[in-house]
């Protein structure tokens, strides 16, 4: 038989026990539960932007993000106005956010320009797009800076898009590490690129 001592001994442990699990429990459900960020800092693509929103694809993610202009029902402030104004698809983009109304509003925003209008990245391809509808590349650079994204130039002459560079931008893949001349106007364009290594092929698998 078990002793009165033994048996009180172990109810204490299994309560003991059952109040620290259930502490923990709690913690992680109420971590899970924590509200989000108030407000934050953003650098990345500008993707898209419409009167109301502008959406970026920050440094990093994997997913893009919309960030509204003002609070739902609201106007956006005229320092934010003015500011959106001198946004361009796929500019490189600085912003502020604040949630209000459980929806992050864009506080502050600018355009991260070079300095100088020509230039040349070593970089990887960490995304590319060549649709009839969409021609680009976005590059890491080796190193320190951010990915940006690179269209081909417009070339009146040719009636549109360098022909040239959407054949070439069609043979690169995402992991390829290449050398990129651009020109800047109001955006970044690949004016040139050289492969310095192909990604490497997928390994095949056990069926194949």
């Amino acid at each position: 038989m078990i002793g009165k001592g033994v048996f009180v001994r172990v109810v204490t442990a299994a309560v003991l026990a059952s109040g620290l699990w259930g502490g923990l429990t709690l913690q992680a459900e109420e971590k899970k539960n924590a509200p989000a960020a108030k407000s934050g800092k953003a650098v990345g693509i500008l993707t898209a932007k419409t009167d109301t929103e502008i959406t970026v694809k920050p440094e990093g993610k994997a997913e893009e993000q919309t960030f509204l202009l003002a609070p739902p029902g609201g106007t956006p402030s005229a320092t934010v106005q003015a500011a959106v104004k001198t946004l361009f698809v796929p500019n490189l983009v600085a912003l502020q956010w604040q949630l209000q109304e459980e929806q992050p509003v864009v506080t502050s925003i600018h355009v991260i320009m070079p300095k100088v209008r020509t230039g040349t990245v070593m970089g990887t391809i960490v995304t590319r797009e060549s649709t009839d509808k969409s021609v680009y590349i976005d590059v890491k650079p080796a190193g320190q800076g951010y990915t940006e994204r690179y269209w081909p130039r417009f070339i009146p002459n040719q009636g549109g898009f360098d022909k040239e560079m959407i054949q070439t931008i069609g043979t690169l893949n995402v992991g390829d590490k290449i050398k990129l001349d651009w020109v800047c106007d109001e955006r970044k364009r690949a004016a040139k690129v050289q492969v310095i290594a192909r990604a490497p092929k997928p390994k095949p698998t056990a069926k194949e």
